[in-house]
């Protein structure tokens, strides 16, 4: 069994891409990494291989991965990449389909044709690079061209769980290496031939949109929700911020208040919360007050938080 292991921590930042494209190009195959946070980036990749699989655990901040033509002509060795997705979100183009991969997920891509995985929120998978014979053996059965995501339940679910549990077992793998590749491979054919159903990714614009209006949703109780927080997060300018919010006619303030604004009316009349005082929702919902949520309250509503939960308020 052989292990490699790499990390940018220990290089100078200047130097941390080009360090990271050697390692994509030794562990893997001709690849073309490209970095989304420009001048800065982070990565470790750790992998095992036996003599029918490698396995690899990679971890990147926002990133991408394409494989081309030059890289196909300068070498291919027909393997395929299954590549769990454990955290975040995954855009695959192959085939001129794009698709787009939620956690839990394995995308599945032939190295023999072109591709591009883009990671806009990090990247965080278990990628495990199956000899092509093998699999394309059982791929012969299928009648149609795999699917570049499998998810779903059945066993879509059940690939997905196994290949979780080999990533848990490296003192193990060399005994296990050539029965692992099989049953994997057979899996993922068993997946494919039952049709999976993908979410087809919005475009760039739209997709960026849902994860602003996500976020915003997700953190609607923290009083430090701003536009610099987000950009933080998402890892964007703060022009781009508000170029896609503008384009959908949305303000980023606006949502935020739009957003804490409709919850606390959801939860003044839920009868669940009958008990909790109206200063607990409004804090509940990140407003800074109740001075402050009751005037927005007011004027959205054009009653106050008492009289929407006696039900006098009239909807």
């Amino acid at each position: 069994m052989k292990s490699a292991s790499w990390s940018t921590g220990d290089v100078q930042p200047a130097e941390r891409f080009a360090y990271w494209r050697e390692a994509v190009c030794q562990t893997y195959l001709p690849l073309e990494p490209e970095e989304l946070s420009s001048g800065y980036f982070d990565g470790d990749l750790k992998s095992i291989s036996g003599a029918s699989l490698q396995l690899s655990r990679v971890r990147t901040i926002a990133s991408v991965v394409r494989r081309t033509r030059s890289g196909i002509g300068s070498f291919q060795d027909g393997s395929f990449f299954a590549n769990l997705q454990i955290a975040g979100e995954a855009v695959v183009e192959q085939h001129g389909t794009q698709t787009l991969a939620h956690a839990g997920d394995i995308v599945l891509v032939d190295t023999n044709e072109p591709f591009t995985i883009r990671f806009e929120q990090g990247c965080n998978i278990i990628c495990a690079n199956i000899p092509g014979d093998r699999l394309r053996r059982h791929l012969r059965q299928v009648s149609r061209r795999p699917a570049s995501v499998i998810s779903g339940c059945g066993a879509g679910r059940l690939a997905s769980a196994y290949l979780g549990a080999l990533a848990e077992i490296p003192e193990d793998f060399d005994f296990v290496d050539d029965l692992a590749a099989d049953q994997l491979c057979a899996l993922l054919v068993r997946a494919t031939s039952v049709g999976t159903v993908v979410t087809p990714p919005h475009s760039r614009q739209q997709h960026l949109l849902q994860r602003i209006l996500t976020l915003i949703a997700d953190e609607l109780y923290n009083p430090r929700l701003s536009a610099k927080y987000a950009c933080h997060h998402l890892k964007i300018s703060r022009s781009r911020l508000f170029a896609v919010l503008t384009e959908a006619g949305l303000t980023f303030a606006t949502r935020v208040r739009e957003t804490r604004l409709n919850h606390s009316l959801e939860q003044l009349s839920d009868p669940r919360f009958s008990e909790l005082a109206i200063g607990e929702i409004s804090r509940r919902c990140g407003f800074a007050n109740q001075e402050t949520f009751n005037r927005a309250f007011r004027k959205r509503f054009r009653a106050t938080p008492g009289a929407c939960r006696a039900g006098t308020a009239a909807r």
